[in-house]
Order: C-alpha cells, then structure tokens, then sequence
C-alpha cells in the first residue's frame, strides 16, 4: 500500500511511534464518531446486556455512550497498549480497559461485541482474521455488532466510495457492499441477521453466532 513507502510500519505504525500525531487522529475520530453515535443509540437497545466489548474502541467514546444509556450494562475497551495508557483514569465500576493485539492477544468474553469503522481499516485476509478472534472469545449467545458504512449496489457517487479510495491507500483496507461483510462474517462464524441503517451513510450489522 502507499502509505508504507513513506512510513515501513504503515499507518498504525506510525501513529504509535509519534504520540501527537496519535492525539490529533484520535481526536478527530472521536468528533466524527460523535456525529454517529445518536443514531447508534437510538435505533438499537444496548440494556439486554450484562456486559460489552468495544473492539478497538479508541477513546471510548461509542462504549460510554452505550453504557451510559444502559447504567445496568457492563463495558470492557479493548485497544492498542499505548491507547489504553493514555486514556490513564477512564476505568470505573462499570468500565474496564483492557490493552493487547487483536492480532495476537485473547479477547475477552463478553455477551456482545462493538466494533465500529475497524473492519474497513484491513483487507479481507486481515479482516478474517480479527473477526475469528472476537469468535473464539464469543460466547454461543453474544451478538456481534459490526458498525461500518455500506458501499450502495448503484454506481452513484457518494462520500463512502471517497472513504473508499482514502482506504485502499492510506491502510490497505476498503469500504465494502453489503454482501461482502455477509462474506466476511459468515467466514469466520457469524451470521448476519439485521441491517440498520443508523443514519450519516452508516449501518449496524447485528450477528449471531453461527
């Protein structure tokens, strides 16, 4: 991909070895994320768990959202190390960090599981690879709850086939039509039985276990 011909350990790499540069990206995903959440919460009921992960969650702040909408509703933020040091006093009664590799490190078990605008940062062999980790923590019973925009089958330009090409250059990855997250989860043991449109060009793919 482009970006490693400027930075060898990509754009993940980079963000971990240069803490300002981490900071601003953060906080410009927390402003984007903030936009989305209302919908989030509004068009999905959170209260039926006992506990929630947030998969690369960032700062936290979809899982606050969710928590604090749910009061009875544990969450675990799962996240890069360095994230998680940063985010140093956030951990409470009700919230639990949790810094690894979901590349490498187990996850935890929860009831369901938040992952939101991760999946389009990989390739679908990456991709695989994390949804089958939050598989082999799953529970028979959990829910994952996959928050991505979805590419429309029609031809027309839109800001999702934009967000497309800045993937595909700046990590590797790529937004993808409604099939092939149905692809993507049912390869590694979901199945994908709600799409709700949340609003701002994005949608919440609720699956099961398979």
């Amino acid at each position: 991909m482009a970006v490693n011909q400027v930075a060898p350990g990509g754009s993940w790499g980079y963000l971990a070895e240069h803490p300002e540069v981490a900071r601003l990206f953060d906080e410009a995903m927390t402003g984007k994320a903030h936009g989305q959440i209302a919908g989030i919460l509004s068009g999905y009921d959170f209260s039926r768990f006992q506990t929630i992960a947030d998969i690369g969650g960032g700062r936290g702040h979809l899982l606050k959202a969710v928590l604090a909408a749910a009061p009875h509703t544990r969450g675990i933020l799962f996240d890069q190390p360095h994230v998680i040091e940063a985010l140093g006093a956030n951990e409470s009664s009700q919230l639990t960090l949790q810094g690894g590799d979901f590349f490498k490190d187990s996850l935890p078990v929860c009831d369901a599981y938040l992952i939101m605008q991760v999946i389009h940062d990989w390739h679908d062999a990456q991709a695989l690879e994390i949804l089958r980790s939050i598989r082999r923590a799953a529970p028979t019973h959990a829910r994952l709850l996959l928050i991505e925009a979805i590419v429309a089958d029609e031809s027309e330009p839109t800001w999702v086939n934009t967000m497309d090409l800045f993937m595909m250059v700046m990590t590797g990855g790529r937004e993808r039509i409604r099939r092939e997250f149905e692809d993507l989860l049912g390869k590694s043991g979901f199945r994908v039985d709600t799409v709700l449109d949340v609003g701002l060009g994005t949608s919440l793919l609720d699956a099961g276990v398979v």
